[in-house]
């Protein structure tokens, strides 16, 4: 699963977490007690260049309730903050039934099983059980659709759940508190991305996603993934997405061509929009668009910002 939490972390079109929920309900597995962490995951950083600010911090679209509440810093930032700026907005979901039908719903009466190889609908299935899911639920769904489906309900059956993200949280304290909500990219643009790929290459994913999540070590790390996220640990975090877009598997070129290289200027310049604009914007997006060579915070110190930790 560690591609697929890579979509979790970095990218995960917020609005498919809705679709989640309503395409079958998953019931956590039971997981073992735990030492509360001595802090609440991610990282904050403040961007700053010729007295203009921002703050910056690293989330993950899926969580558990002893993520919260934020540490003290974090909720002092959005707390002084004028305004917060997110991905998408997780509540944003006017027009989704429309793009998820252009990206990701088969339009012309094909249905996903004749499209499978035999071995994979064989993988598939036990799957779909698993997680509450009946074929006919899922049959009329593009396969990098259905691939991301299974990566959120994965999640959920270990117990990392889609109302529990943190962008929802962060979107929730803005609306509750009177701050304006930005968006630094669209739905569209998101659902885009994986709906632009050819059939061939979202079988691919789809079967580099089923094969991740039945492999026992890999889903080891994916769960180590989340905790690193928990301890704040940057150079843990970018050393594990060096490791994971390092093979030379189509999903791993993918994930590192599309959902970061791609994204991450894009991302740079809101911040920096914002940065100019908006006196003391908080920005939340996903933890490893912040982490690697080409991420976000390495594109704003080129552009003459200074980046510094605050948690």
């Amino acid at each position: 699963m560690l591609r697929q939490i890579i979509v979790t972390l970095c990218w995960l079109p917020l609005s498919l977490l809705a679709l989640s929920s309503q395409a079958g309900a998953v019931e956590p597995a039971a997981t073992p007690a735990q030492v509360a962490p001595a802090r609440q995951g991610g990282a904050l950083f403040k961007v700053q260049r010729a007295g203009q600010s921002a703050y910056v911090f690293g989330t993950i679209h899926v969580g558990r309730a002893d993520f919260y509440p934020f540490d003290d810093k974090i909720l002092q930032a959005l707390q002084h903050s004028s305004s917060v700026a997110l991905e998408i907005d997780p509540g944003n979901t006017q027009g989704l039934s429309a793009l998820v039908s252009k990206y990701g719903i088969y339009a012309d009466g094909t249905s996903l099983p004749p499209e499978l190889p035999q071995a994979l609908q064989q993988q598939l299935n036990p799957l779909l059980e698993r997680y509450g899911l009946t074929p006919a639920a899922v049959a009329n769904m593009k396969p990098w659709l259905l691939a991301t489906l299974l990566g959120i309900s994965e999640y959920s059956y270990q117990g990392y759940l889609p109302q529990y993200g943190v962008d929802g949280s962060l979107a929730a304290f803005a609306k509750s508190h009177g701050k304006p909500l930005i968006e630094l990219e669209t739905a569209e643009q998101q659902l885009s991305l994986l709906g632009k790929l050819t059939a061939a290459e979202q079988i691919q994913f789809l079967q580099d996603s089923i094969d991740e999540i039945q492999d026992p070590e890999k889903a080891q790390r994916s769960l180590q993934l989340i905790t690193l996220w928990r301890n704040g640990d940057v150079e843990g975090l970018t050393a594990m997405l060096a490791d994971m877009t390092s093979d030379d598997t189509f999903t791993g070129k993918f994930v590192q061509r599309a959902l970061l290289d791609e994204r991450n200027p894009g991302l740079a310049d809101g911040i920096a929009r914002l940065a100019g604009t908006t006196p003391r914007a908080f920005v939340g997006i996903g933890m490893l668009h912040l982490v690697g060579q080409h991420s976000v915070l390495a594109l704003l110190e080129q552009r003459g910002y200074t980046v510094t930790r605050i948690y």
